[in-house]
């Protein structure tokens, strides 16, 4: 969908921008402009560092678009950016927190405690908790499986525990996976030259490889 703006905000500099939004009164079009339209793709690409699944792209923007403007709607966030760096390495990095923080919201699964069983009977397992108060402390453990997460070179990997984590079974994820492979366009085969079809023996083989893959990013 394209957006129609009351103003060309194309014609303007990032510094220009910023500043029409800082000004009294503040010009919301214009931070819309910037999320949706101008950093639209760095944003996109960040978010899908995380997740294939744009289900909560919207989401995730218009909590950075509230972030960016401030409860009291002063966009004191915004303000304090210096200038010490271009705008657009700035957003990366408030964008990324925000985006990892939304995710790790929508991986409670229902209420349910999920786990990652670390294969070690010494450590805990780790634990992604349902309490409704979140403490810094259980707030960063979450972030830090899905950076590690994302680190997971594997597409099917990414999809397969992210599904997981979300409450799916292994036959839903891989009927999920099949709709995915033909939007794409993607086609696969095993050692024996014949196309593969995701099912739940393929989800599951993928899941444990990418537990195993877990253990080893998150224990460095």
């Amino acid at each position: 969908m394209v957006l129609q703006y009351k103003r060309d905000y194309s014609k303007f500099s990032d510094k220009q921008i910023v500043g029409e939004i800082l000004a009294e009164p503040h010009d919301d079009e214009a931070a819309v402009y910037l999320l949706r339209d101008r950093y639209a793709p760095l944003l996109r690409s960040l978010y899908r560092r995380l997740t294939t699944d744009d289900t909560w792209y919207d989401d995730c923007v218009d909590e950075l678009f509230i972030l960016l403007k401030g409860k009291d709607c002063s966009w004191h966030v915004l303000a304090n950016f210096g200038w010490r760096s271009t705008f657009g390495y700035w957003l990366r990095e408030v964008a990324w927190n925000k985006f990892c923080e939304v995710l790790s919201k929508l991986i409670e699964n229902g209420g349910k405690n999920v786990y990652i069983d670390n294969g070690n009977s010494e450590k805990p397992k780790l634990q992604l908790p349902d309490g409704s108060e979140e403490n810094f402390e259980r707030r960063q453990r979450k972030v830090m499986l899905l950076e590690a997460i994302c680190q997971l070179k594997d597409d099917d990997q990414r999809f397969a525990i992210l599904k997981r984590l979300e409450g799916y079974k292994s036959k839903e994820i891989a009927d999920m996976l099949k709709i995915k492979w033909k939007k794409l366009g993607i086609v696969k085969y095993n050692n024996d030259n014949e196309v593969v079809i995701p099912d739940e023996g393929y989800i599951n083989v993928h899941i444990q490889r990418a537990k195993k893959e877990l253990k080893i990013i998150m224990s460095n």
